[in-house]
């Protein structure tokens, strides 16, 4: 095993890590937070500020589940599950133009964290933990996912908008084309690399094309690479329009 991967290059997701994932509008982020949330073995929830993010309901393993802080439910709703064992997707769905709009997306946070043993994909993380204001369970889950063993798949356009712990606290980060300077910044300073090698890192990115730093990676030693920032090709076309009907 090496850094958050083990020995075949795929990712460790089951224990409670913090992935970041940012860059503009289509770059790619989106499509790799889904990625990476089917990857996930368990139960999962997909917080939805925007209408358009999937995955999206089909009432037999992806259930919707829509309200505000004072409708949605506050246990994990076990009576959706089709068969014991089976893992379930829980789409949560809250108004944006909600007086409560914060409490309600950190009320569905709350709901994983009590469950434990899941994964949740947000998919405009600064819409829930933004730079001014993090609420209670949202600053749970990014102190102490671990040991209720939530995985969070945190994704955003622009990390400048989103609390530094998002950045500080995240095991893996992939670093789609992320064109404004205070963001590479926030990114460069998070991670403890140059600002000017990271925008030539960036500059290199083609459509599509990612970094992918690994904080767990070792720093390397004398003459050894660096493999805690890599380049990373596109994704495979196939693959992007699965995850894009998803």
């Amino acid at each position: 095993m090496s850094g958050s991967f083990d020995d075949q290059g795929r990712l460790v997701i089951g224990d409670g890590k913090i992935l970041a994932c940012f860059g503009k509008k289509r770059s790619g982020k989106s499509v790799m937070g889904k990625l990476l949330l089917a990857s996930y073995a368990g139960d999962r929830m997909v917080i939805a500020a925007n209408a358009d993010d999937g995955p999206f309901a089909d009432g037999e393993t992806v259930h919707l589940v829509r309200g505000d802080v004072e409708s949605l439910p506050a246990k994990w709703p076990e009576h959706l599950r089709r068969y014991q064992g089976e893992p379930m997707t829980l789409r949560v769905e809250v108004d944006p133009g909600s007086p409560t709009f914060l409490e309600d997306q950190d009320h569905a946070v709350g709901m994983a964290l009590r469950h434990g043993n899941c994964a949740i994909l947000v998919h405009e993380v600064g819409l829930i933990a933004p730079s001014n204001r993090v609420p209670p369970h949202m600053r749970r889950l990014l102190h102490a996912n671990r040991h209720r063993r939530v995985t969070a798949i945190l994704c955003g356009p622009r990390p400048i908008t989103a609390d530094p712990l998002v950045l500080a606290q995240a095991d893996v980060v992939y670093i789609f084309e992320t064109p404004v300077p205070d963001d590479r910044k926030r990114i460069a300073g998070s991670i403890g690399w140059k600002p000017a090698d990271l925008d030539d890192a960036l500059e290199e990115l083609r459509r599509h094309e990612y970094l992918r730093f690994d904080a767990n990676e070792p720093k390397p030693e004398g003459d050894q690479e660096d493999m805690r920032l890599v380049h990373y090709p596109a994704l495979p076309e196939d693959i992007v329009r699965a995850a894009l009907r998803a």
